[in-house]
């Protein structure tokens, strides 16, 4: 696992520094500014403050003067990824005054945390099943996806909260474990830095609170003060973070939010309308390019066709295996194993016949794949709570992580829809807050129900062969042509 990180480090590099272009990372110009203030020592971003330097302007817009000072659209977002970028700004600045480099420098952190990160999946994943070749395919198959590879070539916080989310994971599998008070508290803590980054991982922090009072190994009224403790840490500093927008811009929401009522219905004909869950799938693996290969204008493109088909039948196995381990593991329970089959079903149906059925992506096999996604976790909603193995309740609790996310997302992107009357936000990267559970979530009850052994090993590494061989040519032959100036 350590060769295989390396191996990532030396790729991300290449792509960080001579491959990917500048600004062709999402949001890279605002990262970038802010990582600029804080080298400068102008302190934290603010939003309505903070503005992107005029020549990172020109740079990003092909030399074409700004005619005002351009508002840095993601001063909203924690610090703590431009606070540990900056000593490399000011490092660079001791040692080159070429532009080109200076953009590229911050880039490194991200190189540095997409390996680290896979080094706290593996830990993370080995921990919970015992199992070394899984947990070392599961790992290095994350370092050989597009977009994981993509944003770690650029400046912005996606993979460094991505490494947070490995080390929540891991924490939330000792507690689990465990049911220990220091246990909770430790992932408790993990989850609040990984908030300083990016308050998504907020969402993440309400669904482990949730899980963790039935894991406590108290009991009474010691039990139910643990439990506000743990709550209260994992959401301490981004509680932090916001107070302060409150307090100096009279606002508590960080980001623009529409003034329309929700209306439930309305939210299911967006997503029967419009292509988000599709969107965000191929996202999630590959959106390549931004605004730098087109001059401050959108230039990108998704991965598409053969260069999808793997990660497609990996992600559509990975839910059916899922559903056979869930359904599987209710065997003594029939009321409850009839109920969450039942929901599972009538879900399944639903979205199978009717919410993809018109949308983009509404291919037999995709929509069969988004109706599994979406079915499969009610399955796991009798296994959240009470008694269980704790090899059980990671697999089970990782479902529950999963919908609680999806549905925030969703929301999200719906309210995105109705303040800009088009479809936006499905940014599949959002899901990199809770990479390693998704892993936990699908890959692992899929592959518990194949029979260990050397055919399934076998099977293991050939995928991870495919994978890899894969992600080369998908760079090969659509990314680095693109960036050339080239259609993909």
């Amino acid at each position: 696992m350590a060769a295989i990180a390396i191996l990532f480090f030396v790729k991300a590099v290449v792509l960080a520094f001579w491959i990917t272009p500048l600004w062709d990372v999402p949001d890279e110009t605002g990262h970038w500014a802010i990582v600029d203030d804080l080298a400068r020592g102008r302190g934290f971003p603010l939003p309505g403050r903070s503005v992107v330097p005029s020549d990172v302007v020109s740079d990003w817009m092909r030399g074409k003067p700004a005619e005002s000072p351009m508002g840095n659209w993601v001063a909203q977002h924690p610090p703590l990824y431009h606070l540990l970028a900056a000593p490399l700004l000011s490092a660079a600045r001791g040692l080159t005054s070429d532009h080109q480099w200076l953009y590229r420098t911050p880039r490194l952190l991200s190189v540095i945390c997409g390996a680290a990160a896979l080094l706290l999946f593996f830990r993370a994943f080995l921990e919970a099943s015992g199992d070394p070749l899984l947990s070392f395919a599961a790992a290095a198959g994350v370092g050989s996806t597009p977009m994981y590879s993509h944003m770690s070539s650029g400046t912005n916080h996606d993979i460094f909260l991505a490494f947070c989310g490995g080390l929540v994971a891991l924490c939330w599998v000792r507690f689990e474990r465990s049911g220990l008070f220091s246990d909770g508290l430790k992932t408790a803590a993990a989850l609040s830095l990984a908030g300083t980054v990016k308050l998504s991982a907020v969402v993440l922090a309400a669904a482990l609170w949730l899980l963790s009072l039935s894991r406590l190994a108290t009991r009474g009224s010691r039990r139910l003060a643990q439990w506000i403790v743990i709550g209260a840490t994992s959401v301490s500093l981004p509680a932090l973070w916001t107070l302060r927008h409150w307090w100096l811009t009279g606002n508590t929401r960080v980001h623009p939010i529409s003034r329309e009522p929700f209306h439930f219905t309305s939210f299911l004909a967006y997503l029967r309308e419009e292509p988000v869950v599709d969107h965000t799938f191929k996202n999630f693996f590959g959106l390549m390019g931004w605004t730098g290969t087109g001059g401050g204008s959108v230039r990108w493109f998704q991965i598409s066709g053969l260069f999808l088909a793997p990660y497609l039948l990996l992600a559509l196995a990975g839910s059916l295996g899922a559903a056979v381990w869930l359904w599987d593991r209710q065997s003594g329970h029939r009321r409850s194993r009839l109920l969450a089959g039942a929901a599972a079903a009538a879900v399944f149906g639903f979205c199978f016949l009717w919410l993809y059925a018109r949308a983009e992506g509404s291919e037999p096999v995709k929509r069969l794949l988004y109706s599994a996604l979406t079915a499969v976790p009610f399955l796991a909603l009798p296994l959240l709570f009470g008694k269980r193995k704790a090899s059980e309740a990671i697999l089970s609790g990782s479902h529950f992580v999963f919908l609680v996310f999806s549905l925030a997302y969703l929301a999200n992107s719906f309210e995105a829809y109705e303040i800009y009357g088009q479809m936006r936000a499905t940014n599949g990267r959002y899901f990199f807050a809770v990479l390693p559970f998704l892993i936990f979530a699908f890959v692992f009850p899929a592959a518990s129900v194949v029979r260990k052994g050397r055919w399934r090993d076998i099977s293991l590494l050939l995928m991870l062969a495919v994978l890899f061989v894969n992600e080369a040519a998908f760079f090969l032959v659509k990314v680095i042509p693109f960036y050339r100036g080239g259609t993909p």
